[in-house]
């Protein structure tokens, strides 16, 4: 697999291992230690977490994962974020979740995260999501702060639209490697938002979660529009000599002008692999638009006049 840079310094897989699940995965430290390996051996070095996936506990058994094996760590490139604060305590009857980009709240989640990791820094720290009170002189202030301490060695934001990243830009020279959104033929905000555009001027990789419509569209019971798409998606697959509708929604990513990659989010080994294999298709422009086409929500067909 061609590796992907991430600015400057850092080299990443094309297919992230996305790890919010991993307290669900039912392995303990030896196990996990022994799926890390399998995954390494195909070239999958590069594994995203954020604080707050399994309250901490993915962060904290990946931890226990690198003491009981030391030697995984320099093969590894690994991402977290921080933002989302989750406090259910102050308004039981709100939904219990908030953000905080200050410059100290940032600074003391991005080390709660190294202490639960077990490690000096990590490859890539991603702010989790913006904030209507965010100040992006003090979100400048933490990274260089957490960057000169060498506990990040590079920065990239999660959910960010492109003005957001702009008026980031503004307050500091530290490069914003990419910006890891929603991405799948169910989620095309993407297209109408401007990220794509952006994240081209920019030539930032951008990286994908729930690439695969986190298994919508392997439900029993389809919604009508749920079962026209995958009867093209179907139809795809057989074209293209796919074994999965899976690897027909990787393959419609890969196909973008931006650099796509995917976090995926199953803790099956045979269904992370769907997202590599993918990675072998070439996706005609015919066949990319007839998925656009039939599943497309409206406010892409407005900006794209309805094609």
């Amino acid at each position: 697999m061609d590796r992907v840079n991430l600015g400057d310094k850092l080299s990443v897989a094309p297919v992230a291992v996305g790890m919010m699940n991993l307290l669900e995965w039912g392995l303990d430290a030896k196990r996990l230690s022994e799926r890390v390996k399998e995954y390494l051996e195909l070239g999958l070095t590069t594994y995203d977490f954020a604080d707050i996936y399994g309250n901490g506990g993915c962060e904290a058994l990946f931890g226990e994962m690198l003491r009981l094996e030391p030697s995984l760590r320099d093969k590894v490139e690994i991402i977290t974020k921080g933002g989302i604060v989750y406090d259910k305590l102050r308004r039981p009857y709100f939904v219990s979740e908030s953000y905080n980009l200050s410059k100290d709240y940032l600074i003391s989640a991005c080390e709660a995260s190294l202490k639960r990791l077990g490690v000096e820094s990590v490859e890539l720290y991603l702010i989790h999501r913006p904030c209507p009170l965010m100040e992006p002189g003090e979100m400048a202030d933490a990274m260089e702060t957490l960057q000169k301490e060498g506990k990040v060695k590079n920065f990239g934001l999660s959910n960010f639209l492109p003005e957001q990243i702009a008026a980031l830009k503004a307050y500091t020279d530290i490069p914003i490697v990419t910006n890891q959104i929603k991405m799948s033929v169910k989620c095309m905000d993407f297209l109408a938002d401007g990220t794509q555009e952006d994240a081209l001027r920019r030539k930032m990789p951008l990286m994908a979660y729930s690439p695969a419509c986190g298994g919508e569209l392997y439900r029993k019971n389809l919604s009508r529009e749920d079962f026209e798409i995958v009867k093209v998606l179907r139809e795809i697959q057989e074209e293209l000599g796919a074994e999965t509708i899976d690897e027909v929604l990787y393959a419609w990513l890969y196909r973008l002008p931006v650099k796509v990659i995917p976090v995926t989010g199953t803790g099956k080994k045979e269904r992370v692999l769907r997202a590599v294999k993918a990675l072998e298709y070439r996706m005609s422009r015919e066949q990319w638009y007839d998925i656009l086409r039939i599943a497309r929500p409206g406010h892409v067909s407005a900006k794209y006049h309805d094609i």
